[in-house]
């Protein structure tokens, strides 16, 4: 009998303990479950900014010269169009007033040329004209009556030449006047004010082109902005190229935030954004100012892995000063259909796979059971992260482990301790 006791207490200590261990096996695993949302793609994304300048040009001289004044000092305000420097130009206002003279001489000239000749000068050419046929007949005359008297012997060979001589001048002279008189009704040839206008618009370019050196000796701000620095003096040479001032537009602003890798796909150019600057007096954030999305670098910074995008931003009448360290609202636009989103807690993360516990009919009871299904990660909003699954296996309103899942094993029975 007492065989049969001591027998039996050794098969039951033999047996105890994996029956505890069995019974520790099949323990529920408590945890914590969410429930998978179908949220819109809308969405903000927060990140740090700096002002940058929409433009910053560095104003150089157009024209070699002496530096006469510099209107402005570093730091000033300035409008499009204000005077900023001055370069001496006295030597062209000389030459300006010498190239407008002979302007003006040449435009005489060719209106004349246009205006044909005067009544009065034809009339004079016709009067002379007719004072050299009169000599010319009188010679003729003269040369016949000696040109007798040479043949009958009464005069001699000197005074026949003679007589020939004055009757050849007298038609020569009379030939002259006539062509001058024929010169004179025709008008000016058509070469010759041709000749004049081209004259006149040669002297009208140099006319231009020393006004308009002496407008470029005035440098002149390209845009609202404010003088960031001075690069030469009153007195100094500028030869034409030469820096002069640095100026920073004032408004619009562009905005630098480095857009982390994850959000890259997300955002776009033409996305609305906010950007918030501190208060200085109080500390708190001013009121934000819209902005929109115009630049995206496609080169990523080879250690942060984040990608430069600049949005625009008008500030005007605002103390947003280049430099400046702000707060960034970006709205990526909103994107065709809806995502499925989980609490970032639920995803399990290893070198081999990303995956969540999903919880096979968390409806009905608080216990149950969980597989593991393997997700694609996307675009985080807060402390939700957008997923995709393989043949959509997580669907809107399934259950997923959010604390506890580092216990879980395959078939793993759980017990829901907070639904979220």
């Amino acid at each position: 009998m007492n065989r049969i006791l001591i027998a039996s207490a050794a098969v039951c200590l033999f047996f105890a303990p994996a029956s505890l261990w069995a019974q520790k096996k099949d323990k529920p695993v408590p945890v914590v479950v969410a429930q998978v949302q179908k949220l819109s793609s809308l969405y903000k994304i927060d990140l740090p900014g700096t002002v940058i300048p929409w433009a910053t040009t560095r104003l150089a001289a157009e024209i070699d010269g002496r530096v006469d004044d510099i209107m402005v000092r570093e730091g000033q305000f300035v409008r499009k169009g204000d005077p900023l420097l001055q370069l001496r130009t006295v030597p062209m206002q000389l030459e300006l007033e010498l190239s407008l003279a002979e302007a003006k001489r040449v435009a005489t000239l060719l209106e004349e040329l246009k205006n044909g000749t005067r009544p009065e000068t034809v009339e004079a050419a016709r009067f002379n004209q007719g004072q050299a046929q009169a000599r010319l007949n009188l010679a003729q005359n003269e040369l016949k009556r000696i040109d007798k008297l040479y043949r009958e012997g009464v005069v001699s060979l000197d005074d026949y030449d003679k007589s020939k001589s004055e009757a050849d001048a007298a038609q020569a002279e009379y030939e002259e006047k006539t062509e001058i008189l024929k010169e004179l009704e025709a008008g000016p040839r058509r070469e010759k004010i041709q000749q004049a206008e081209a004259d006149l618009e040669a002297a009208e370019a140099r006319v231009k082109i020393i006004e308009d050196n002496i407008q470029r000796a005035t440098l002149r701000a390209p845009f609202n902005g404010y003088i960031v620095k001075k690069e030469t003096e009153v007195g100094e040479w500028l030869e034409k190229g030469d820096a002069a001032l640095s100026i920073t537009a004032a408004y619009p602003v562009k905005i630098e935030v480095n857009l982390p890798q994850y959000h890259y796909n997300s955002v776009r150019v033409g996305d609305k954004a906010r950007v918030f600057l501190e208060d200085t007096a109080t500390g708190n954030i001013a009121e934000g100012h819209k902005g929109k999305v115009i630049e995206m670098v496609t080169s990523a910074d080879p250690n942060s892995r984040t990608f430069p995008v600049r949005i625009r931003v008008d500030t005007s009448g605002s103390r947003m000063a280049h430099g400046m360290l702000v707060r960034v609202e970006i709205y990526p636009s909103p994107k065709s259909g809806r995502q499925l989103y989980i609490p970032k807690d639920a995803i399990v993360q290893t070198p081999a796979e990303t995956s969540v516990w999903l919880v096979n009919d968390a409806k009905t009871s608080p216990e149950g059971s969980v597989r593991k299904v393997k997700v694609t990660t996307g675009d985080m909003r807060e402390n939700l992260i957008a997923i995709t699954s393989a043949k959509n296996e997580i669907k809107a309103n399934h259950w997923v482990v959010v604390q506890g899942n580092e216990r879980l094993k395959p078939d793993s029975q759980i017990s829901i301790v907070r639904r979220q």
